[in-house]
């Protein structure tokens, strides 16, 4: 078979669509790309967007709100995302995206805490107790101590449990929390201070946790 047959053959034909509508499909190269994309509301931009921060989100929520099973965090991710599209044209820089995406799961954490404490005068419609399936592999004191440290967070003001979660759980610096915060650095400084010495105090009292502390009631984790 000659070339010219060849491409005219039925198999070439059944592949050359397929073959055009790869050639056809944008390339992400980088997030400044991916923001051209999101303001000229292009649906591949907006699966990109969810495909490279999805786990961003998920990772700073589960961060501030713990593995809470009152938690729905597929819903808190979907209005994380919806506010970030909604709010594109607000980023002024594309190399900010990262940072804003950040931000915008904090904010989303932020007011599920406020929301749910709202919400606790219904408490008595939710079972006492809800099954945890736990992974039979951890450590039976680090999952105990993980649980009392949310414990703890629970009864913190919400801004001070955004900023000791960045800071203490998701491991930030100072100013990088300053900036998903949208505080000056010693804004951020005070509130990490306030809940750092309000967490010890209550881990001092705790048996699971006062391990994990260190001499003057620092937290080591």
């Amino acid at each position: 078979m000659n070339a010219m047959s060849a491409a005219n053959s039925p198999s070439a034909k059944r592949r050359a669509p397929a073959g055009d509508v790869v050639r056809k499909l944008p390339f992400v190269r980088d997030d400044a790309a991916l923001v051209v994309g999101l303001r000229a509301g292009e649906a591949w931009a907006r699966a990109a967007l969810f495909d490279r921060y999805a786990p961003v989100v998920e990772r700073i929520l589960r961060r501030i709100l713990g593995h809470d099973r009152r938690v729905d965090f597929a819903d808190l991710i979907h209005d994380a995302f919806v506010q970030a599209l909604a709010s594109i044209d607000a980023l002024r820089d594309a190399e900010a995206l990262p940072a804003w995406m950040q931000t915008i799961a904090a904010r989303t954490a932020y007011r599920a805490i406020r929301a749910r404490r709202l919400r606790r005068w219904l408490c008595f419609w939710e079972p006492n107790e809800i099954p945890e399936i736990v992974d039979p592999g951890i450590d039976p004191d680090v999952l105990e101590a993980h649980q009392r440290t949310y414990a703890i967070l629970d009864a913190l003001p919400a801004a001070l449990r955004v900023a000791f979660a960045l800071r203490h759980i998701e491991g930030m610096e100072l100013e990088q929390v300053a900036e998903i915060l949208s505080v000056s650095r010693s804004t951020a400084k005070r509130r990490i201070a306030r809940a750092e010495q309000r967490f010890a105090r209550a881990a001092e009292r705790d048996p699971a946790l006062r391990p994990w502390l260190v001499e003057g009631g620092r937290w080591t984790t």
